[in-house]
């Protein structure tokens, strides 16, 4: 065996992803680059992003503990275990990537926000990067944004096209009869409250309304960054200098905005401003909140303490989504279920002769068990769909919304007027064979 130390630089082991900052002055970021390809944290950071990206991985979390370094990285909304790291290599991979965002390494308690850019494989990676300290040490929470992104437009998501034609409708705008178009009223968006995706939503959800032939003015808080679409204006309002939201859109009367937009409700004040410029003045509103369904959603405005008429006659729907993951199309399994088993689901069981599941492997005589798919790497699933729920706020439904808080008693009542449920709609899914039933109780929390 040879004595001669190995001089290969850190840079060239592992596997062949690249680093570059993204932020900070040209010489300052050549200088953290050489830095950290000269540092042997280099070989764990590449191994990290190298598994999410090749995993097709949207976040990374890191805990940083006196013990070690646990990861997770989560694919299509459920985390995956990684490796763990003892807590030498696991500090020097921080500080790299702490270097490559120009934040502070030596820093393991405030903070610190910034980003970078990973490249494997001419994928491109933008890599935006959290970290702060926790009662057990520290937390770091890396997210993955392809350039290319999964989805482009409700469509995408896979919002069904009876839902997407009434959400236009009730947003303003109607393809084939303007006469239908709704050009006034309150238009919730909502997605559950443990999930992810809202900003992403909001986003899509605004992207199919018609911001060509109308005003569409949205009001932020400094560093909100929700809104970032084609045709529409955002107003910035800082509370510290003494404005508040609710000012804002009062102001905002004599610039005749046909929509107000406001992604985050912070008080009281500004939904029952916005409910006025609706009742008042016939505007437009769009808001967005975290809700477990539509009904949810209206709770939770309701709960602001806004008159429960004010919110009411304001109204006018809440589109609701959840994410459930898709079966990969290359291994799902196919069974027969009995009838009793489909009725138990809600299906119509003269329609459903055959369910799909995610494929379990069985091992051959010998004990050998097969190779894992090589199209979802074995997992089952591939990619995510989205679970739509419309509720759109009829005249019965919207005289309870007045006086009645029961919420069981609206969905109910929803539910008689037509509006499907999400786990009505998911079932829809699970019948075409688009994911599985034990996916779609995962995805409801059930």
């Amino acid at each position: 065996m040879s004595n001669i130390p190995d001089t290969t630089p850190p840079n060239e082991l592992g596997p062949p992803v690249e680093f570059k900052c993204t932020t900070g002055e040209q010489l300052a970021s050549q200088t953290a680059e050489i830095q950290c390809r000269q540092s042997m944290g280099i070989v764990p950071a590449k191994h990290i992003v190298y598994e999410a990206i090749v995993g097709r991985g949207d976040r990374i979390l890191m805990d940083f503990t006196a013990q070690g370094v646990s990861s997770q990285v989560e694919v299509d909304g459920v985390l995956q275990g990684l490796p763990a790291l003892d807590r030498q290599n696991g500090d020097m991979m921080l500080a790299v990537f702490k270097t490559l965002a120009h934040l502070n390494p030596q820093d393991r308690v405030t903070q610190q926000v910034g980003e970078f850019k990973a490249t494997f494989d001419n994928e491109v990676r933008i890599c935006e990067f959290t970290s702060g300290g926790t009662q057990t040490g520290e937390r770091v929470i890396i997210k993955l944004i392809s350039k290319a992104g999964k989805f482009d437009s409700l469509s995408d998501l896979g919002i069904r096209e009876p839902l997407i034609e009434a959400y236009k409708r009730l947003s303003g705008r109607h393809e084939e009869d303007k006469k239908m178009q709704v050009t006034s009223g309150m238009v919730v968006i909502a997605t559950p409250p443990n999930g992810g995706g809202l900003s992403t939503f909001w986003d899509y959800a605004l992207r199919a309304t018609d911001r060509f032939m109308r005003d569409f003015v949205c009001f932020e808080t400094p560093n909100m960054n929700e809104t970032d679409v084609e045709n529409i204006l955002v107003d910035v309002v800082d509370p510290d200098k003494g404005k508040s939201l609710a000012a804002s859109i009062e102001a905002a009367d004599i610039r005749q905005i046909d929509v107000y937009l406001v992604p985050q409700l912070t008080d009281k004040a500004t939904l029952e401003r916005l409910c006025y410029e609706v009742n008042t003045e016939s505007k437009q509103v769009f808001v967005s909140v975290r809700a477990t369904d539509g009904i949810d959603a209206l709770q939770t405005l309701r709960s602001s303490g806004v008159a429960p008429d004010m919110l009411a006659q304001a109204v006018n729907g809440v589109l609701h989504m959840r994410m459930c993951r898709r079966l990969c199309e290359n291994c799902k399994q196919p069974f027969q279920p009995n009838p009793q088993y489909v009725q138990q689901l809600g299906l119509p069981p003269s329609h459903v002769q055959v369910l799909y599941q995610q494929f379990h492997p069985i091992p051959d005589e010998q004990g050998v068990m097969p190779e894992p798919c090589r199209v979802c790497l074995g997992r089952g699933y591939l990619g995510r769909i989205g679970i739509f729920e419309l509720t759109e706020i009829t005249e019965p439904l919207r005289q309870a919304l007045m006086t009645e808080a029961d919420p069981d008693k609206l969905r109910q009542l929803s539910a008689q007027q037509g509006n499907q449920s999400t786990i009505t709609e998911g079932m829809l899914l699970v019948a075409q064979g688009i994911t599985s039933v034990d996916e779609l109780q995962r995805a409801m929390g059930v």
